[in-house]
């Protein structure tokens, strides 16, 4: 999600071509990523960008996948839909019992995450703020006291996730099958629905090319957020 320019700013002179600056950082970035989470192959990247019916670009969204020894991580960027790049994270691993333990997290920009844990079906899920931590069941997801104490927990992370929450189901972001990482985004739009609009956007997703200067500053931030913690 891109931030707006400012306008009557010159951005300061380079000595070196953009496109040495974007690989240099796209291979920072991945050095970094990749030596936090000890990959056993390397990430794979996709970088897509969705239009309008116009063919006018509404956002574009890098999507990054690792297996490492211990657990499987699996995040989503989208930049342009909103003010702050919306940041999706969801990693799986085995706890001591043997149970699978997922982690899920959703941001804005730079911005703190708010945090989802599960240890399996027919345990709590623990949902967590930088302040406080709320256990539910996810089978009462859907009764008011959950959606209540979540929008709470939303309140003390980041105001503005329901409202990026929402652009993103109203634009039709979501993965046909149900990404992982989404996880997130369906338990918060449930907390605050928006009326349905007249009739569904048009919205079609095609590869966003390398040879853009965007695309390398897309991969260079997925990249970071896969590494990030």
């Amino acid at each position: 999600m891109s931030r707006p320019r400012t306008q009557g700013r010159r951005r300061p002179c380079s000595c070196f071509p953009s496109s040495l600056l974007g690989n240099i950082l796209v291979f920072s970035s991945f050095l970094t990523a990749a030596r936090d989470i000890r990959a056993e192959e390397p990430p794979k990247v996709t970088l897509e960008r969705v239009v309008d019916g116009r063919g006018n670009r509404v956002c574009d969204i890098a999507s990054v996948s690792v297996k490492t020894a211990a657990a499987r991580v699996h995040v989503r960027l989208v930049r342009g839909l909103v003010r702050s790049d919306l940041v999706l994270r969801h990693e799986a691993r085995r706890g001591a019992d043997g149970k699978e333990i997922t982690v899920d997290e959703i941001r804005l920009g730079d911005g703190a995450p708010m945090r989802f844990e599960g240890r399996g079906a027919g345990e709590r899920v623990a949902a967590s703020s930088p302040a406080s931590t709320f256990r539910y069941f996810e089978r009462d997801a859907a009764r008011k006291t959950v959606r209540c104490n979540l929008a709470r927990l939303v309140e003390e992370t980041d105001h503005a996730l329901l409202s990026a929450v929402a652009d993103y189901v109203e634009q039709g972001l979501e993965d046909d099958g149900l990404a992982p990482e989404e996880l997130p985004v369906f338990t918060l739009h449930a907390v605050e629905k928006r009326p349905p609009l007249p009739s569904p956007p048009v919205r079609e997703k095609g590869p966003l090319t390398g040879d853009l200067p965007e695309a390398g500053e897309l991969k260079a931030a997925v990249l970071a957020a896969l590494g990030a913690r």
